[in-house]
């Protein structure tokens, strides 16, 4: 069998295509992967799959075809320098974000993916919200973070300027500002000079090992590349629209319940073992009814999203999640994603419900401004055509 497998280099280089896109290829069934039996870490690919999406590939497709099948996990449709995602791991500006996460801070790594170089934006002062702000936050106190959040950052007070034809350089202190009014409106607080991992462990009540987690955390979910809500953003911030406009379309996007909302799906998961006690058994009566396993899989990763590893390996043991992990990992051989690792820190930090969305939001925000900032930067507006399947003009 293994004379029919090539390594993932040969099977990218075959068909011309990076390993991200080869990888969304095996996540759409058009390429079969199978373990190599001298290295199970390590994935080979079926030539005969590689052969016909080259031949495929060499005839060429139609416009329209392309235009059709580009935006659902296919090929990358923007060019971009900000994140990488290759061989199984994810890297930010050709660093790699697990080891950032060992010390980094949330800025730090935002004046990497802003390119700010030796310029530190964040040694300007907090930003000073309208007077409304408090009591909006009250209001609010209960909602979801990225409802607090939309409800919240116009009353920020900055980045409500346009971005068309500014440089860069001159919106990193707005961005920087808007960063930290992002924490402080997703736990209901005012924005502070705190390092952002500070001021939520400060909101959540939570002690310095506590913090160092959520710095941690805050780091992996900068960002992922051109995931549903950065691509929100860019296309918002190509209209030269405002650095608040792009983040209210990036926590849009991001609200929904096959993005960062997968994190209040998987509490329901842990909720359900934590009720009847027996994870297998859950596991088994969820795929009976047809329903979802939340937090498990990611079509970029199919040997294990990084960021969760990174994430799991600094928390304590706990046998429920242990056991939701053998459980699903039984059935099929997935393994936790980020919406898994997060809600995992959560109940062990004994964080607040809604924190994990939180986690995601904040940290996602320094991505969301890099990809508005690089966007902005190019001067292209994305516009893509549609292909018209409805009834024919009378």
């Amino acid at each position: 069998m293994t004379r029919n497998l090539i390594d993932a280099a040969s099977a990218a280089s075959r068909l011309g295509i990076t390993r991200a896109t080869l990888y969304a290829y095996v996540s759409r069934h058009l390429v079969q992967t199978h373990a190599d039996p001298d290295d199970p870490r390590r994935r080979l690919y079926s030539a005969d799959d590689i052969a016909r999406l080259a031949k495929a590939k060499a005839r060429g497709r139609k416009p329209a075809v392309i235009a059709a099948t580009t935006l659902d996990w296919g090929l990358p449709a923007l060019d971009s320098r900000i994140a990488l995602i290759d061989g199984g791991k994810l890297y930010y500006r050709g660093q790699d974000a697990a080891k950032l996460a060992h010390d980094q801070s949330l800025e730090a790594v935002a004046r990497l993916l802003w390119d700010c170089g030796d310029t530190d934006p964040f040694a300007a002062p907090a930003p000073r919200p309208s007077a409304s702000w408090p009591i909006v936050g009250k209001q609010m106190r209960d909602a979801l973070p990225t409802e607090r959040c939309t409800a919240l950052l116009p009353l920020a007070g900055i980045g409500t300027t346009v971005t068309w034809r500014h440089a860069a350089q001159s919106l990193w202190t707005d961005a920087a500002g808007l960063l930290r009014a992002m924490a402080a409106a997703a736990t209901a607080t005012e924005p502070s000079t705190l390092p952002i991992h500070r001021h939520l462990a400060q909101a959540w009540r939570a002690g310095p090992r506590k913090a160092e987690l959520i710095r941690a955390a805050l780091v992996l979910c900068a960002d992922h590349e051109l995931n549903a809500s950065a691509f929100a953003a860019r296309v918002i911030a190509s209209t030269g629209a405002s650095l608040s406009a792009c983040l209210s379309g990036g926590l849009g996007a991001l609200s929904g319940p096959l993005h960062g909302g997968t994190t209040s799906l998987v509490e329901m998961l842990f909720d359900e073992v934590d009720r009847v006690g027996d994870a297998t058994r859950v596991v088994r009566e969820r795929l009976r009814r047809g329903d979802q396993l939340p937090g498990f899989g990611h079509p970029l990763y199919p040997d294990g999203d990084p960021r969760s590893r990174a994430l799991l390996r600094l928390l304590p043991a706990d046998k429920t999640r242990n056991a939701l992990i053998d459980a699903i990992g039984a059935i099929g051989g997935h393994t936790p994603n980020v919406d898994f690792a997060l809600v995992s820190l959560r109940r062990a930090a004994q964080l607040p419900y809604g924190a994990a969305l939180a986690l995601f939001t904040v940290g996602r925000t320094a991505g969301w401004i890099a990809h508005a900032l690089e966007q902005q930067a190019s001067g292209a507006i994305i516009r893509p055509r549609a292909r018209y399947t409805g009834p024919a003009p009378t």
